[in-house]
């Protein structure tokens, strides 16, 4: 550098050149700058070999191939080891005793009809006999009664 110390000062705003350095600082600071100028002149002119790159790249090669022969190494314990883990046991099914029962299912479903149906009111009485006649199944051909209470629910 070969600037005066003042030359810095006078091109700072009046009110910038608190923040300057003075005093015995500034030379130091002034000595230091020039030691990094003068080693980053030195290391610049020195010439720089044109292999210096190789020995990085061969690093880096080995590198990523003991990654890929680790994974590699990793799916290929994970795949032998898969008709291992799929290995069942034979299962053994007990048979199931039926039990039969005495009642029929027919009378077991007549007496849940006859706990679940209802009568008609007579005002819905009507309705009733219209319902009755737009079916289709067998029973449609009877005649309803008003008094017999309406069977519901009831699978045919």
């Amino acid at each position: 550098m070969n600037t005066r110390p003042n030359q810095i000062r006078e091109t700072l705003l009046p009110d910038e050149t608190a923040f300057e350095p003075a005093g015995e600082f500034a030379a130091d600071l002034r000595n230091f700058r020039s030691a990094v100028h003068s080693a980053a002149e030195r290391a610049t002119q020195s010439p720089v070999p044109a292999n210096w790159l190789a020995p990085a790249k061969l690093r880096r090669r080995a590198a990523q191939r003991r990654l890929v022969l680790a994974w590699s190494c990793a799916a290929l314990l994970c795949i032998s080891a898969l008709p291992f883990l799929h290995h069942q046991k034979p299962v053994v099914v007990t048979p199931v005793a039926k039990v039969q029962s005495d009642v029929d299912d027919t009378a077991l479903l007549e007496q849940v009809d006859t706990a679940v149906s209802e009568s008609v009111p007579s005002s819905l009485a009507p309705l009733d006999s219209l319902d009755s006649w737009s079916s289709t199944d067998s029973n449609a051909n009877t005649k309803p009664s008003l008094n017999k209470p309406e069977k519901k629910n009831v699978a045919q």
